[in-house]
């Protein structure tokens, strides 16, 4: 039940950040991100979700068409942790980034739902 509640509350963070950094954004003297929208944070979030994948792949209990799934998942996963790991990530970028990987955590999510 933990891990759902953190996937609740990390994609419910990235959605409001989503709605509120183009915004902020656009007022003079603020331009930087809001500190909700950590590249740190967003790192983290991003190994996880490799984790799972990678979890997931060894899992007999997933059909073939889900394998085939997380296998075009994992590509995926692995190049945004690239992405994020690197020292510097324009702010523009983070939040091109920030929505890719709420899309996976999304597709990672219904992913699970069919194993249980």
């Amino acid at each position: 039940m933990t891990t759902r509640r953190t996937f609740v509350l990390a994609c419910a963070m990235l959605l409001w950040t989503l709605g509120v950094a183009p915004t902020l954004a656009q007022v003079p003297g603020i331009g930087s991100l809001p500190a909700s929208l950590d590249k740190g944070a967003l790192l983290e979030q991003a190994k996880q979700l490799v984790a799972e994948l990678t979890a997931m792949k060894q899992n007999p209990s997933l059909s073939p068409s889900d394998k085939g799934k997380v296998d075009s998942l994992l590509p995926q996963a692995n190049s945004l942790n690239t992405e994020l790991a690197k020292p510097q990530v324009e702010p523009s970028r983070l939040t091109q980034l920030a929505g890719q990987l709420g899309d996976l955590q999304k597709q990672v999510g219904s992913l699970k739902g069919m194993i249980k």
